[in-house]
């Protein structure tokens, strides 16, 4: 799988930009701040209908951009991809939101074409499957939980096109769930009554979450096997890295999708007092984490920083080589700045896993010295200035 034509429109700081690439690997360099990291956020978006750096798709729209008879700037992102299962063409438009009086508000309007088609965003999912590694992705092992859970659920939202749709479900249900549980605090009610009003919402999340939970499982078990060899090598370790489910419910991790849908239904119940108290459901995947243990040992609590930058590459390689394995095809694979993050050990280990001949790679880095003269010769270079893109 690999991206040979992008196209930005007003997107960030690129007022228009066509882009061949090639399915190989590519470095593109340049002083900061010069839309290096925009264009891995370009295909990432189109990948996974998200900017990994921003909140609010309106801050996609580039400032000065103008829009177009009066309509209010829009940002456009295009992409042709080549897939093992066929070519597709992917389009993302992201409008800005203006008042009666034509002044920006908050919010954008997302539209969303397949082969010129229209479609839902959560239909783009899965489309184009993308692995993003940044120095921020050190918050994958010491920050918190959230970060852990948004990895999985962008992992596997990539690979299952159920699972995104159960968990946009589960995480519909939740709120709703949580409003009731709110309302109930604030009516005092008795919480006799509470039950039957509450079984259809426990047996609904319960569903929606067991599906989310055991492809959860089931993707830990298969990470911590390719992510345990791949930190041992990365790190110089005598022992492999151990990737740790925790579920927030008192679940047997070993039941199937309906055991584990079951088992939440009844924790829900059973916690149900301390939930109304507190206005909000205690447990189900929305609040699971993940640990990182080598030899026993908590390295997310106890680990130096070069053990946990070690576990954050192994967990990205292994994501790809997951990805590679369930659907056939390689994703594509961007690296943002992350060279000077590393050591020479691990600077060389990384070069020399990305170099595969079924895999492109996009790597950004602001100057081409933590790069071997091999490398540079057999990886394709384009410079970055200002918005621009050049070869060479």
């Amino acid at each position: 799988m690999y991206v040979h034509h992008l196209s930005l429109r007003d997107f960030r700081n690129y007022r228009r930009q066509d882009l061949a690439l090639a399915p190989t690997t590519m470095l593109f360099y340049g002083p900061n701040a010069a839309g290096k990291t925009s264009l891995l956020e370009a295909i990432f978006y189109l990948a996974t209908t998200r900017s990994p750096r921003l909140s609010s798709d309106r801050e996609l729209v580039r400032w000065e951009a103008m829009g177009e008879a009066g309509a209010p700037p829009f940002a456009r992102i295009a992409a042709e991809v080549e897939r093992r299962i066929g070519p597709v063409r992917l389009e993302v438009l992201v409008q800005r939101r203006l008042d009666d009086d034509g002044q920006p508000i908050n919010g954008a309007q997302k539209l969303v074409r397949i082969d010129k088609r229209p479609a839902r965003a959560l239909d783009l999912i899965g489309q184009l499957r993308v692995v993003l590694f940044t120095p921020a992705d050190l918050t994958l092992v010491d920050g918190p939980p959230a970060e852990r859970r948004r990895y999985l659920d962008i992992t596997l939202s990539q690979l299952d096109p159920h699972y995104v749709r159960a968990l946009a479900y589960y995480q519909k249900l939740l709120l709703q769930r949580n409003s009731l549980l709110r309302a109930w605090r604030e009516q005092r009610r008795p919480l006799r009554n509470l039950d039957a009003e509450l079984a259809y919402w426990d047996q609904e999340l319960a569903a929606a979450g067991g599906y989310v939970l055991a492809e959860r499982l089931r993707a830990v078990v298969e990470l911590s096997a390719l992510a345990g060899p791949l930190f041992r090598a990365i790190s110089g370790s005598e022992h492999e890295l151990q990737i740790e489910y925790i579920a927030s419910c008192p679940v047997d991790t070993a039941r199937d999708t309906g055991g584990l849908a079951e088992q939440l239904r009844l924790a829900f119940v059973s916690q149900r007092s301390e939930e109304v108290t507190r206005g909000q459901t205690l447990c189900g995947p929305h609040r699971d984490d993940l640990i990182f243990r080598v030899a026993g040992i908590d390295l997310g609590r106890y680990g130096s920083r070069g053990q946990q930058r070690a576990i954050a590459l192994a967990l990205k390689i292994g994501e790809a080589e997951l990805m590679r394995q369930r659907s056939g095809d390689a994703p594509v694979l961007l690296l943002d700045d992350v060279l000077g993050e590393l050591d020479a050990q691990r600077r060389a280990h990384l070069l020399q896993l990305i170099q595969r001949p079924d895999q492109q790679t996009l790597l950004t880095a602001t100057d081409l010295s933590d790069f071997s003269a091999d490398f540079l010769a057999a990886a394709r270079r384009f410079r970055v200035e200002e918005g621009q893109v050049f070869a060479g």
